[in-house]
């Protein structure tokens, strides 16, 4: 009788064990952090980057920077991203606490950039940095406005890219002549 209740008890340990041994050896998922939306989430030199993307305009050559920071120094920061292949890199000044831009209707500048030959769906190789930190290489994910909420942040209508200082004052000299 005691035979089969030790040879009971060990049976069902071995089964309570077996069914959840891997628990002990495998990393828990839920400590890796992770960006929960469709952006990326970084750090650079104290300012937080959370959900970084880029939505397509309606005329599809031009890509609107969208994303939160929050700006943990005592400070405004600038932040620059450099995107692989735009004709200019993405400015932004971030103020100290958390900011929302790409938002048509928010009271920050939209900043677009145009990058020749990037489609929806793909992802645009980006480096950012704040003045005097080191660069950040990510891949930054690029959408369109076929999720309601991503909608409100596409572009209407064709984007008139701005003339260059430069390029300006060469018009004006020959407008003049």
């Amino acid at each position: 009788m005691k035979t089969r209740l030790v040879s009971s008890l060990a049976l069902a340990a071995a089964i309570a064990l077996g069914a959840t041994g891997c628990g002990l050896t495998a990393p828990m998922a839920t400590l890796d952090p992770y960006a929960p939306s469709d952006g990326i989430d970084l750090t650079v030199a104290g300012v937080d980057v959370r959900n970084l993307m880029l939505i397509a305009a309606e005329d599809g050559e031009h890509f609107n920077v969208v994303f939160t920071a929050v700006n943990t120094t005592d400070s405004a920061e600038q932040l620059r991203i450099n995107f692989e292949g735009a004709s200019a890199p993405a400015d932004f000044v971030v103020e100290t606490g958390s900011t929302l831009f790409g938002d048509p209707e928010g009271e920050q500048e939209l900043v677009l950039v145009s990058i020749p030959g990037l489609k929806v769906g793909a992802a645009a190789p980006a480096y950012l940095q704040v003045a005097g930190g080191q660069d950040v290489q990510r891949q930054v994910p690029v959408l369109d406005g076929t999720l309601v909420e991503y909608q409100r942040f596409v572009v209407p209508g064709p984007v008139v890219d701005p003339i260059p200082a430069d390029d300006a004052e060469v018009e004006d000299e020959a407008t003049e002549s």
